[in-house]
C-alpha cells in the first residue's frame, strides 16, 4: 500500500494519520531488567545518569539496525514489593533481533549499572503487569513507531482532538507517549465506525477511571503511590479511546467540543474527577441518547460493570460486592445476546451471514446449548425464550468470555462521515 492510498478515506486530510502498520501484539516481544538496588521509598527519584546515558544512546543504534521498538523506564511501585528501576526493551520480532538491535548500548549499561533480568514476554502477557505496577517515567520509540509518533505529535491539528496534547502536556511527556503506545500495540478502536463493542469498551474505560479515583480518595495519601500506576494506565488507555469518538463528531453539527482530561501531575482527586465527569457528560450527551439506544446500553454496561470485566480491578472488590456487580449485569448480558443472536439470525434468513459468523455462532451454542434449537426461522419471542432458559452464573460468563467477540462478529456497525460539519 503506497502512502498516497494510505491517506485516502475518511481519516485524510485535516485529520492526523492512522497507525497503518500495527503489528501482532504476540510478535512483539518485551525485555525487563531491575535496575540498581531497591529504592527507599516511593518518591520518584531523579533518573540515574547511567540510564539517562541509555536513552540518548538507544534510539539511534536501534535506528541503525532498522529495528522498530521502544524503549520504557518505569518504577515499580507494587504495594508489597521494594520499589525501584525496572527499565523494559520491546521489539517487533524475536527477542534476539532486539538484544542484537541494543547490544551497543546495553553493553554500556551493564558496564555501569547492575542490572537482573526481570521478565520476558509479549504484549499481552507484560501490559497487565505494567498496569498494576508500573509508574511510567520516561517513554521512546524507534523504527514504524517513531515514525507514527512524529506524525501525531507533529500534526497542526493534534492538540485540538488527542487528550494529552490537548490537556496542555508536552509532546515529549510520558503521559502522552502512553496513548502512542496502546494505540500502536493495542486493540483496532472505531476502524469501520462506532460499534456496540467500542460503546462497551469507552463505558469500561470510563467506569475505570471513576473507580480509581474513588479508591485512591478513600485509602488516603498513603495508598496513592500504589494506585498511581493504575491511574496513569488507564487514563492513557481512555484518552486513546477518546480519539476516535473526537473524530466521529466532527461530523456532527452543533455538537459541544470535547471536554480535556485533567493529566497534570499536581491535580487533585477533585479536579481529576470533575474533568472525567465532564468527558461522560459529553460522551453521553453526542453518542449515548435515545437516537441509538442500543449505544447506548452498551456503553452504560461497560459504565456500570467495569470492575467484573477488569480482573485486574477485582482484587479491591469485596465478596458482597462482587455480588452486587455480576447482578447489576445481568440484563446487559442477556440484552447483549439478545441484540447479538436478532442480527445474526436475520443475516442467515437474509443469506448474507459470513462464514466467520456462521464459525462463531456454533462456538456460543457450544457454550450455551439452550439456544441449539434457534434457526433462521426464530422469531423474536423465540429468541427471547430461550434466553431466559440461561441461567444467571453461566449468562455471566458468556457476557465475560464471548460479548467482546459478539459486538464484533454478530451485531452491525454504526459508521461516521468524518468530514467537518
Amino acid at each position: 500500500m503506497t502512502n498516497a492510498s494510505k491517506n485516502d478515506g475518511q481519516y485524510a486530510g485535516f485529520l492526523p494519520p492512522r497507525f497503518y502498520d500495527r503489528p501482532d501484539a504476540e510478535d512483539v516481544m518485551i525485555k525487563t531488567w531491575a535496575v540498581g538496588d531497591g529504592l527507599v521509598d516511593h518518591s520518584v527519584p531523579e533518573i540515574p545518569a547511567p540510564l539517562s546515558l541509555f536513552f540518548d544512546l538507544v534510539v539511534p543504534a536501534a535506528q541503525r539496525a532498522g529495528a522498530t521498538g521502544f524503549a520504557m523506564l518505569w518504577l515499580d511501585r507494587h504495594p508489597h514489593e521494594e520499589p525501584g528501576w525496572r527499565l523494559s526493551l520491546g521489539q517487533v520480532g524475536a527477542i534476539d533481533d532486539l538484544e542484537l538491535a541494543v547490544a551497543k548500548p546495553l553493553a554500556r549499561l551493564v558496564g555501569t549499572a547492575k542490572l537482573a533480568e526481570f521478565e520476558t514476554e509479549n504484549w499481552h502477557v507484560t501490559r497487565p503487569l505494567w498496569r498494576k505496577r508500573a509508574e511510567p517515567v520516561k517513554l521512546v520509540f524507534w523504527g514504524n513507531f517513531a515514525s507514527h509518533a512524529r506524525a501525531i505529535l507533529g500534526h497542526g491539528d493534534g492538540s485540538g482532538f488527542y487528550q494529552p496534547l490537548g490537556a496542555g502536556i508536552r509532546s515529549d511527556h510520558v503521559a502522552a507517549s502512553l496513548p502512542l503506545l496502546e494505540d500502536m500495540l493495542g486493540e483496532p478502536f472505531l476502524l469501520n465506525g462506532m460499534g456496540f463493542e467500542d460503546a462497551l469498551r469507552l463505558g469500561i474505560a470510563l467506569g475505570r477511571a471513576h473507580l480509581i479515583e474513588s479508591w485512591i480518595e478513600a485509602g488516603g495519601t498513603e495508598k496513592e503511590p500504589y494506585f498511581r500506576p493504575m491511574r496513569i494506565w488507564h487514563q492513557a488507555w481512555l484518552s486513546n479511546a477518546l480519539i476516535d469518538p473526537a473524530v466521529a463528531s466532527l461530523a456532527m453539527s452543533g455538537q459541544p467540543p470535547m471536554p480535556a482530561l485533567d493529566f497534570s501531575g499536581t491535580a487533585t482527586p477533585d479536579a481529576r474527577r470533575k474533568a472525567l465527569d465532564d468527558v461522560s457528560a459529553w460522551l453521553t450527551t453526542v453518542f449515548f441518547n435515545d437516537e441509538h439506544p442500543a449505544l447506548r446500553n452498551a456503553f452504560v454496561a461497560g459504565v456500570q460493570n467495569a470492575v467484573w470485566l477488569d480482573s485486574d480491578l477485582q482484587q479491591y472488590v469485596q465478596p458482597q460486592q462482587r455480588a452486587e456487580i455480576l447482578q447489576g449485569l445481568m440484563p446487559y448480558c442477556r440484552w447483549f445476546l439478545a441484540m447479538a443472536l436478532y442480527n445474526h439470525l436475520g443475516n442467515l434468513a437474509s443469506g448474507t451471514a459470513r462464514e466467520d459468523q456462521s464459525e462463531f455462532y456454533a462456538a456460543l451454542v457450544d457454550t450455551l446449548p439452550e439456544l441449539a434449537p434457534l434457526s433462521d426461522l426464530a422469531t423474536q419471542r423465540d429468541i427471547e425464550q430461550h434466553i431466559i432458559r440461561v441461567d444467571a452464573a453461566r449468562a455471566a460468563s458468556a457476557f465475560d468470555t464471548l460479548v467482546l467477540p459478539f459486538c464484533d462478529l454478530l451485531m452491525p456497525r454504526r459508521s461516521f462521515d468524518a468530514a467537518r460539519a
